[in-house]
């Protein structure tokens, strides 16, 4: 084996020692050649006989060379390098069409690395942990179905059971993502994203921290639990790196942390975005019965040594099914979910879907690209006819034509592919400065990475492939006696060319035509979406979010004290007019919980009602001018010593209590905390789109929050100016009230519906691009097709003018051959396309794809733009003048 790799060491060092092996070589034939003269002197023979003889016994000199250079080297690899050797003189000797090619590919090439880029981040990066397929992600499914059902966080009393249970993990641990702290520092309160972690959390993700240590075991049990890790990003920013930290007291949530340690900035989870860690403190009343119906922990686990993902399934799923049969009333229906991690972080969050949609559109926009890049090397073989003539008499063989016009065109393909890393560099960090609509995403670094620099170079080669070969083929059938002996008949071979490019351009029009109808579609889709009716007034409502800290507001008196303290003070600040506080923000996703109605039958647990739930304080609806349509609104006499009531909205109505009077119905609503109690309905107001990104509108209840307070809300202000103008003094006022709480998203309401369709936009014009693009080089393919055409028809169009034929008989060929042309690839685009409503239907849930004007539309665009490129060269074909068309001809 190392005899084989020293002597392939020397064939391949060879290559590039060519001259000077040469050169050693005739010294030593020019030495042997001396020798064999000598002895034929020597036995008697003539200087000229003794030299012919000497040749004759040595046998022809180049000969030899050549056998030699074979035997010491690759030929195979010299042959390459002569090839590139021609293929670079070819493009100095065409600047312009290599220009051409180059550009063409280069934007092709760009526009997908940009997109990959998105894939490597988002798809294919692996998170920074041990072993990352060996560590797994426990979730429970939800039974009422919904959006990513199976991603559902596991009550704290399953965690526990499944934890004990299960032979198939070598250890298992959860996380509270959901939590916000605030942090002080230098009396500064910063209201901050963190997570609750299980003591060996870290260890079995298996990282380590960047400084200091992570959690010990027991840190997690009450009284040792005031240690805090927090992230590079934190430690940088508000405590300037400095080292001296790790031991040192933080004050959070009013109390005293010790910061134990730093986690590296390379630990991140997608999706997940803390900026500290506490450890995660359960107590008994955490794992008792009634707790399993709070759902607010993930699960990670390492497999043990040998343990197959499908067996930890297995057993997760018959524990499951043991809690379903142990617990009926909170567990009937549910189930459980193990993904490896890095599949669980990637489906979680969801944008799967889009980056295949995203990365389908810049496919088809390179194919295009390669179209017209093969008519331009169609076009210019047919040019080359005489050359690869000759070449081919010459005892070139085809296989060996085919390989020299390959290499060409991977030569332009490089190079295009050099240009496009440098479009992408630019085009990625565009992109990522339009990526910051939601901290989950803005966490994710867009680079040029690794797996951008493969792709480049990967899609470089398959352009080349995709370009070249079809003309390489083509050229190498060159009929040598009919080329030599008649050049006019290179004209015949140029229309045989011309015939494949008809095809390769009828393509790029059926494509263009699929991509703008896909994008049309999408664009009308989303447009629906952002001009939808909310059902609540947007403008003029200034929002903010508040977490009361444990320390001083653990009791649910405290936190009603606080809201009522709080109201009048936001009520007075000037150019306010309303003011209310709620769980969850309009249109911003409420969460779901099940519900009873007094009256009605059990039903099993995969089929039992479910609404969302909003807890809101009196003024909530004049707030967000939620139209009140029966009964009454919330008031402050419905607190805790009175009798429980509810709104609901239409839709539950509609949909629960199929359209019977509401008024005075009870019902119950499965939410943390104590057993729920019967609560009465008194009023109902109109629908709220769940989402302002999505159409659908789910059953609602609203609890009055003086009846059931929480300790993180929003606050809502309805400003009779321009709510930004509020903000300080809502600051303020918050201040005064207690000026250890730190407000969290100060913004209008219109600025967070806009940061919730900040993808979505930027998804829409990044699309369009894309098709405007195809559409261009659409437009260049029949461009360039038809100017091929008249220059290659110049004589036939001469003879037609000259037998009698009008300028408007010759523009009117051209047309109608473009124009043949492009209906046919538009029919083939729009029968492809009648599929895109099922597709998307299928990809985006709730959005609305039906629109038939965009399917007469874009036909028309198509054709309007395609009789454009082709009217330039019918007009050029129309004032073609017969005298000289025949003289040069």
């Amino acid at each position: 084996m190392i005899d084989w790799l020293q002597q392939f060491f020397h064939k391949v060092t060879s290559v590039f020692r060519r001259e000077q092996l040469d050169h050693d070589l005739e010294a030593e034939l020019a030495a042997h050649l001396e020798l064999a003269t000598e002895e034929n002197l020597q036995r008697g023979l003539s200087a000229a006989e003794a030299r012919r003889q000497a040749l004759l016994r040595f046998g022809g000199k180049q000969q030899a060379i050549e056998q030699h250079r074979d035997a010491r080297g690759l030929p195979g690899l010299e042959i390459l390098f002569q090839d590139l050797r021609y293929a670079v003189r070819a493009l100095f000797k065409n600047p312009g069409f290599t220009i051409a090619v180059v550009v063409t590919l280069a934007l092709g090439i760009a526009v997908n690395a940009t997109m990959f880029s998105l894939v490597s981040a988002f798809l294919l990066r692996r998170p920074v942990v041990h072993e990352p397929d060996r560590v797994v992600v426990i979730t429970s499914i939800n039974p009422a179905r919904g959006f990513l059902p199976d991603t559902n966080p596991v009550s704290v009393p399953n965690y526990f059971a499944w934890r004990e249970a299960n032979d198939v993990f070598s250890d298992t641990s959860a996380a509270d993502e959901g939590r916000t702290v605030s942090l002080t520092v230098q009396g500064k309160p910063e209201a901050l994203p963190a997570a609750a972690v299980s003591s060996n959390y870290f260890n079995v993700l298996g990282v380590a921290a960047l400084l200091g240590r992570t959690f010990s075991e027991g840190e997690d049990q009450p009284g040792r639990d005031h240690v805090v890790i927090l992230s590079q990003e934190l430690w940088e920013r508000r405590f300037g790196s400095n080292p001296s930290l790790i031991g040192s007291t933080i004050r959070l949530n009013r109390e005293n942390y010790v910061a134990i340690g730093v986690m590296p900035a390379t630990f991140r989870l997608l999706g997940f975005t803390p900026q500290l860690w506490t450890p995660l403190t359960l107590t008994l009343a955490d794992r008792a019965t009634t707790a399993r119906k709070d759902h607010n922990l993930h699960v990670f686990a390492r497999l043990k040594p040998g343990v197959t993902l499908e067996q930890a399934r297995l057993e997760i799923s018959n524990l499951a099914r043991r809690s379903e049969q142990d617990f009926p009333e909170t567990e009937k229906g549910w189930g459980a979910a193990v993904r490896t991690l890095p599949d669980f972080l990637v489906y979680d969050f969801g944008i799967r879907n889009g980056l295949a949609v995203m990365m389908t559109a810049v496919g088809f926009v390179l194919l295009m690209a390669c179209a017209n890049v093969a008519g331009l090397l169609l076009a210019r073989a047919t040019g080359r006819q005489k050359e690869l003539g000759i070449r081919i008499a010459l005892g070139a063989g085809r296989l060996r034509i085919i390989r020299q016009l390959l290499t060409e065109g991977l030569l332009n393909a490089l190079i295009g592919g050099g240009v496009a890393l440098v479009l992408a560099w630019w085009g990625i960090n565009f992109v990522a400065t339009k990526m910051t609509f939601n901290e989950a995403i803005s966490a994710v670094p867009l680079t040029l990475d690794r797996n951008v620099l493969l792709f480049v170079l990967g899609v470089s080669l398959i352009s080349a492939v995709l370009c070249s070969l079809a003309p390489a083929l083509r050229a190498s059938r060159t009929d040598i006696n009919t080329i030599l002996k008649d050049e006019s008949r290179v004209a015949s071979a140029g229309r045989s060319h011309s015939r494949l490019r008809t095809v390769l351009v009828t393509g790029e029009i059926a494509l263009a035509m699929f991509l703008l109808i896909g994008t049309g579609l999408l664009i009308r889709g989303l447009y629906v979406i952002e001009h939808q009716n909310l059902g609540f007034q947007a403008d003029h409502l200034l929002t903010a979010g508040l977490t009361l800290d444990s320390a001083r507001y653990k009791d649910p008196t405290q936190q009603t004290s606080f809201v009522r303290d709080i109201t009048p003070r936001l009520q007075h600040i000037p150019g306010a007019s309303s003011v209310a506080v709620a769980s969850d923000l309009p249109a911003t996703g409420p969460n779901t919980v099940t519900v009873q109605i007094k009256g009605e039958p059990d039903l099993p647990g995969n089929q039992a009602l479910n609404t969302r739930d909003v807890v809101v304080s009196p003024g909530y609806f004049s707030t967000a001018e939620i139209p009140v349509l029966r009964g009454r609104t919330l008031t402050d006499t419905d607190n805790a010593i009175a009798p429980p009531v509810v709104l609901v909205n239409e839709q539950f109505v509609h949909r629960h209590l199929h359209d019977q009077e509401p008024l005075g119905k009870q019902l119950r609503l499965g939410v943390s905390g104590p057993a729920p109690k019967w609560c009465e309905i008194v009023g109902v107001v109109a629908n709220v789109k769940n989402y302002s990104e999505a159409p659908d509108v789910d059953p609602t209840v609203f609890e009055a929050f003086f009846q059931r307070p929480l300790p993180s809300f929003s606050i809502m202000v309805r400003a009779r100016t321009d709510p930004n103008s509020l903000s300080s003094d809502l600051r303020s006022a918050i201040q005064q009230a207690d000026s250890d709480l730190p407000l969290d998203r100060v913004m209008s309401m219109t600025s967070v519906i806009d940061l919730q369709k900040g993808g979505d936009v930027l998804f829409v014009r990044m699309l369009g691009i894309f098709a405007l693009l195809a559409l261009i080089f659409a437009a260049i393919g029949i461009y360039g097709l038809i100017a091929y055409s008249v220059g290659q028809r110049t004589h036939e169009i001469g003879i037609r003018v000259a037998l009698g034929a009008g300028s408007s008989q010759v523009l009117r060929m051209v047309l109608l051959e473009g124009l043949k042309m492009t209906a046919i690839g538009a029919a083939l685009g729009l029968a492809l396309a009648l599929l895109l409503p099922k597709v998307f239907g299928a990809m985006f849930t709730g959005l609305g794809f039906s629109e038939p004007r965009i399917y007469f539309i874009v036909p028309l665009a198509i054709i309007a733009v395609s009789m454009l490129a082709t009217y330039i060269p019918a007009r050029r074909a129309a004032s073609v003048d017969p005298t000289i068309a025949l003289r040069n001809s």
